[in-house]
């Protein structure tokens, strides 16, 4: 992995994923209150191609604290999964959370920014979950390739995740609805275009949905939908 600090970390990585409290204020913050990504998890074990006695195996690339993973190991007590992330604290966190698992998951460091994914053997499932819109778009549509390569036959990649509005009028009418959903004021206030994040990346959804079957998935769909939030992916034939 590249040794980066400061801003060329943020830069490549979208945060500072590498400064332990930064990461374990950001499990903290997202595992507090109400979780508006709930029902698009719901789905996507609902999609899986797989019954609950099954076995299987399962990535989840940029796992973080292995939350996605926990979820598929739960609904599936036969699987196993690798959680496949950068950030070495998030691997502290989740050797914490993910403990209860045993040998049905484990963590490998590994950076998959550049679109390639460094993990070895083959996989029957792949998930992620609000890590992928860190690369750009070529970089995307190198990862999709990877992941289609490394599922076994039958198998499936879903993929929870933000998409940009198709004009700036929908996008203004996104943050309205946002504000109306977390119960503030409709007009509270419009600061327009905000500037762009570094390491942040994010294309309409038919544009995501033709890098999927580019990279070979069929039957490729947008499952859930709540605003800008997705929940993308496909199949790849038995």
């Amino acid at each position: 992995m590249q040794q980066l600090t400061g801003q060329a970390y943020v830069e490549r990585y979208g945060h500072a994923w590498n400064e332990p409290e930064l990461a374990r204020e950001y499990v903290e913050r997202n595992e507090s209150g109400e979780n508006p990504r709930a029902e698009g998890f719901q789905v996507m074990i609902g999609v899986a191609p797989f019954n609950k006695t099954d076995s299987f195996r399962v990535l989840d690339i940029g796992s973080g604290q292995g939350s996605v993973a926990a979820l598929v190991l739960d609904a599936f007590p036969n699987a196993t999964a690798v959680g496949l992330d950068v950030s070495e604290p998030m691997r502290d966190i989740a050797a914490e959370r993910m403990g209860r698992y045993g040998d049905r998951f484990n963590y490998q460091l590994g950076d998959f920014v550049d679109g390639d994914l460094p993990v070895t053997g083959q996989f029957d499932l792949a998930v992620s979950s609000r890590a992928i819109h860190h690369l750009p778009t070529p970089n995307k549509q190198r990862l999709y390739a990877a992941i289609f390569q490394s599922l076994n036959p039958g198998g499936a990649f879903f993929n929870l995740d933000s998409v940009a509005p198709t004009d700036e009028d929908l996008r203004r009418r996104y943050r309205i609805a946002g504000r109306v959903m977390r119960g503030e004021p409709a007009d509270g206030g419009d600061r327009g275009n905000r500037p762009s994040l570094p390491g942040h990346y994010f294309e309409p959804l038919d544009e995501q949905l033709g890098l999927l079957r580019t990279a070979g998935f069929t039957s490729v769909d947008c499952f859930w939908k709540r605003l800008g939030m997705t929940l993308l992916g496909g199949y790849k034939r038995a």
